[in-house]
């Protein structure tokens, strides 16, 4: 860290639900989006696992990262932490004052956490000071529906309160998370829920279901996929229909496509760092036929950035 700033009185802690307004004005600075209380409390102590960490000047937060709990979507269903809400004011950058702040936090890892995820951005790649051997990396790309064709629509949509009509189908076996009904009722159910709307396609009779959220950005209204549960058989069907049924509709792939009605908005990076010991095979196979979704990170949140 800059001698400067070693020798100033930054104090490092857990934030507080007090601590909201700090919160608050740091993430509007880094991001130029407004933040909700509600958004705040749910997102970091609504359990025991999850929470923010920052590092204050005097009373006022000038840097921050937040660590939410995971399911793994395994055999052990195990418990690890993702980063995320990471942000550091401007002035204090490139002085080391994140990159310790991430030492800090990882001392704070509960003991059986040997896996966090993390999602960087242009302005921030660190990584809790993990040997990259022990990293692996996955680029994925956003892109937004371009295109003004007027189709018959095959895809319907419901109101996100009626997910319990859905309740069989929402185990999802492929995701790198555990997704099951209590993780989709906790997600979308309890906290904002009237942004969030489910879209259907049923084809002979297998039935596949995408959660969407309404977005505005700076060209206006627009949805955002945020999930997938249901039949994998169908997905790719189903998001061909739901692409073609939607102008304007921001969805993430995992591979790169070329064609006009799809503007690449940004990549979305994941990278998965191992604590303890792991061997080089379970590595190369940690996300092996595993997919995320923007709903499984917060970039969606500043979308309206890009």
């Amino acid at each position: 860290m800059n001698s400067k700033l070693r020798n100033s009185d930054l104090i490092y802690r857990k934030l507080k639900v007090s601590d909201f307004q700090e919160f608050q004005k740091l993430f509007y600075v880094c991001f130029n989006k407004k933040i909700s209380f509600d958004f705040f409390k749910w997102r970091y102590f609504s359990n025991k696992f999850s929470f923010c960490f920052g590092a204050f000047e005097a009373s006022s937060l000038i840097a921050n990262v937040g660590m939410v709990s995971i399911i793994l979507n395994n055999n052990k269903h195990e418990r690890i932490l993702s980063r995320h809400s990471s942000m550091v004011l401007e002035k204090y950058r490139g002085h080391g004052v994140f990159s310790d702040l991430l030492k800090r936090v990882k001392k704070k890892f509960p003991k059986n956490i040997r896996i966090v995820a993390m999602w960087p951005n242009k302005k921030n790649f660190s990584n809790f000071n993990i040997d990259n051997k022990k990293i692996i990396k996955k680029k994925y790309y956003l892109y937004k529906t371009i295109s003004t064709q007027t189709l018959i629509k095959k895809t319907k949509n419901y109101n996100i309160d009626e997910l319990i009509k859905f309740k069989d189908f929402t185990e999802n076996k492929n995701s790198l998370f555990l997704k099951n009904f209590i993780y989709f009722k906790n997600r979308y159910l309890s906290y904002q829920k009237h942004e969030y709307l489910i879209n259907k396609f049923k084809f002979k009779k297998l039935s596949s279901f995408f959660i969407l959220k309404r977005n505005k950005d700076n060209s206006g209204l627009n949805h955002v996929i945020l999930d997938h549960f249901g039949s994998e058989k169908i997905k790719t069907k189903h998001l061909s229909f739901l692409t073609n049924d939607q102008n304007k509709l921001i969805f993430l792939s995992k591979n790169k496509i070329n064609k006009p009605r799809f503007k690449l908005l940004n990549y979305v990076h994941l990278k998965i760092g191992f604590i303890k010991r792991f061997s080089m095979k379970q590595k190369k196979l940690f996300l092996f036929k595993k997919e995320i979704f923007l709903g499984d990170t917060d970039i969606f949140i500043t979308i309206g950035k890009m």
